[in-house]
């Protein structure tokens, strides 16, 4: 689990399509989280009652509710660690298909990847070299480096007292701190420390999977795209360190249809592509296609007509004076501006008549591309199992075909 993150932004709010079909969101308090410090070990307090009611307020009323709200309030209870809570949770949804759960903060964790702390410490030079040089071979080849890398980075981060995780930097005098502090060490110092406190350290994210590797006999890592490329980087740190690098699977990728959304697709015509280029352009297309399609033909009349006459004009003018052809292209320009301002006033005056349809895509959009991006990156699995049930996770499971890369379209 991620428990070593320090994103508290990115889990201390959840995503659910809300009984109007809007996307909505329940948060726990910002001030639980300490500024740096692991995500994993945030503790809930009696707060968190006023977040899980927040989220049922919003989630619809069903025959699932009952057994999902047990579920969340007994993951989610006050006193819990974040991290332990979201491992009983996702045990409780997916452990009967094998899945093991590790907390990387659990100190015999920590113990157990001491030596291959210590070995990237007294190696970090050699680390910073190789992952600056990838990164820059990458830019140079036109790629994007996931990681900002610098010659004088360390592989591992440094927890003070307060729990609050630091980077450590190269000094010109070849020693290593944190920023603000002025206390310093060397490589060889970092190296003695991490193996005899390995609880004082975690690994940034270019040596996290190396660590992973070590503690478990990793068949493959099957992770999305942006984790993938960091891979891109990290095969530099496996090969300093001489680990075998980890075979790389791209994770599945779902995009979940539910009946009501899927009628509305049926409907018009429309797929979850379509939606890429944002509601206007589903809107634009359904109206023109289906709901105004007899003044959409005049309209697309019109502009035929339009530019065919301009461009003969065009040639006339042109042949008489070249400086009058070019003073009709600016005109043309205009023209071509206004009439296409009037089909989009067109758009919504026929959106503004058939307000059930509106609705109907906007809930479609926000259903299948939240805030204009993949399900994946916005929607809680709460908002399913509210709909259909924890039968919703085994339907994911059967769904999922791990010899594709494409994503998947799964419908409920």
């Amino acid at each position: 689990m991620a428990t070593e993150d320090h994103d508290w932004e990115e889990v201390r709010a959840a995503e659910v399509i809300a009984c109007d079909g809007r996307l909505a969101r329940a948060r726990v308090p910002a001030e639980w989280h300490e500024e740096g410090a692991p995500v994993g070990g945030v503790r809930t307090d009696e707060q968190v009652e006023e977040a899980i009611q927040r989220l049922f307020d919003l989630l619809p009323s069903s025959e699932f509710r009952p057994d999902l709200e047990k579920l969340v309030r007994e993951s989610y209870g006050p006193g819990r660690d974040y991290g332990e809570a979201f491992a009983r949770i996702l045990t409780a949804l997916a452990g009967r298909y094998g899945l093991v759960l590790l907390d990387p903060l659990d100190a015999r964790l920590k113990q157990l990847s001491a030596p291959l702390y210590a070995e990237a410490a007294r190696r970090a030079p050699e680390i910073a070299a190789a992952l600056d040089a990838r990164s820059r071979e990458l830019e140079a080849a036109g790629y994007h480096a996931q990681v900002h890398t610098s010659p004088d980075s360390f592989p591992l981060f440094i927890h003070g007292e307060d729990g609050a995780r630091r980077a450590l930097t190269r000094t010109a005098g070849g020693r290593y701190a944190s920023k603000g502090s002025a206390e310093e060490w060397t490589a060889e110092e970092l190296a003695v420390m991490s193996e005899r406190e390995p609880e004082r350290f975690s690994p940034n994210v270019t040596l996290r999977a190396v660590v992973q590797d070590y503690l478990l006999p990793t068949i493959a890592y099957f992770g999305g795209a942006a984790e993938i490329a960091y891979f891109a980087q990290t095969a530099e740190v496996y090969r300093v360190l001489a680990r075998p690098a980890t075979p790389i699977l791209h994770r599945a990728s779902l995009t979940v249809v539910e009946r009501r959304t899927g009628r509305t697709l049926e409907r018009y015509g429309l797929r979850l592509e379509d939606f890429f280029a944002g509601l206007d352009a589903v809107i634009a297309r359904v109206v023109e296609e289906h709901l105004g399609a007899d003044v959409a033909r005049r309209l697309d009349e019109t502009d035929a007509t339009i530019a065919r006459s301009l461009d003969g004009l065009r040639e006339d003018l042109s042949a008489f004076d070249p400086t009058l052809g070019d003073a009709l292209s600016t005109g043309r320009r205009k023209i071509e501006h206004q009439l296409e301002g009037l089909r989009t006033r067109f758009h919504r005056a026929q959106m503004s008549r058939d307000r059930a349809v509106f609705r109907q895509l906007e809930r479609a959009a926000t259903a299948l591309y939240p805030e204009k991006a993949l399900q994946e990156r916005h929607l809680n699995i709460t908002s399913l199992i509210a709909r259909h049930g924890r039968y919703t996770i085994e339907w994911l499971h059967d769904a999922i075909d791990i010899g594709t890369v494409e994503h998947q379209i799964i419908y409920l």
